[in-house]
């Protein structure tokens, strides 16, 4: 994804996003605005509101024409649309899955964070040398990661589902983490949120947050310190694999507790996946 100026875009839904799209493709006539809300599945209002949202930053003229700005912008959101979901297939993410993400991630994340995120590949070094096989850490880390500040998708799925069923722990984090490399070290760190989930016992609602983490590295355990509702893992705990198609996917065992007022829900073992 090229690099450009985003501050001044509106940020629409993915759905607002589609409204642009139809009338750039029925261009300007009479009933556009109904006709648009009959091919999106909704009604006039929503779509003459936006509209004219568009209207007061410069997008549309009051005849629901296309001015200068509102093309650039319409070209920017449909790029920003393609090379996120080029992105989620290229970190593995389930074709069925790929729609619903990318509508969580265009319409909740930065523009500016979305376009580092694409262009993440391109922070890992070329090596002729590198097979598509499990690499090991230490030579990943003095070889092929540069150094500074990089964000990755995060993903945490039940240990011994082969990778296909989340963990109840995958609520418990923002699904955007960044990885850190620098003189004073590395490490992995993720945001935590709210987590919410429902009791197998009973079905009951349970709410909280993480109150800890533990990670495995050669087979034993230790304990992540969790500050200003962030915890880091370091990368030397962490094991890395090239993909087939030539990306880097790294996995690290943790195993988290959640607070609920004065309880705690169960130990949860679980595997921490992350793409770049």
């Amino acid at each position: 994804m090229e690099k450009e100026n985003t501050e001044d875009l509106l940020h629409p839904s993915m759905l607002q996003i589609r409204y642009l799209t139809e009338l750039a493709k029925i261009g300007k006539k009479r009933g556009s605005v109904a006709l648009i809300a009959d091919t999106c599945g909704v009604s006039h209002g929503p779509v003459s509101r936006f509209f004219k949202e568009c209207m007061g930053v410069g997008y549309l003229t009051d005849t629901y024409e296309f001015t200068e700005k509102g093309t650039q912008a319409l070209r920017t959101y449909q790029r920003i649309l393609k090379e996120v979901g080029l992105y989620l297939e290229r970190i593995g993410i389930p074709e069925v899955e790929i729609t619903e993400k990318t509508r969580q991630l265009v319409e909740n994340v930065d523009y500016s964070l979305l376009m580092t995120m694409t262009r993440n590949s391109g922070q890992v070094k070329e090596s002729r040398n590198q097979q598509i096989a499990e690499e090991e850490t230490s030579y990943y880390l003095e070889n092929v990661l540069e150094k500074g500040r990089f964000d990755v998708g995060i993903a945490i799925y039940q240990l011994g589902s082969e990778g296909t069923r989340l963990s109840m722990a995958n609520n418990g984090f923002e699904h955007l983490a960044c990885i850190r490399n620098n003189n004073r070290g590395n490490w992995i760190e993720l945001i935590i949120r709210e987590m919410h989930a429902h009791s197998r016992i009973d079905g009951a609602d349970m709410r909280g947050r993480l109150s800890s983490l533990k990670y495995e590295d050669q087979g034993q355990l230790y304990e992540a310190a969790i500050r200003e509702g962030k915890v880091r893992i370091p990368l030397s705990a962490c094991r890395f694999m090239k993909t087939r198609l030539g990306n880097v996917k790294g996995m690290v065992p943790i195993t988290v507790t959640c607070s609920v007022g004065k309880a705690h829900m169960p130990e949860n073992t679980a595997l921490l996946m992350f793409w770049m």
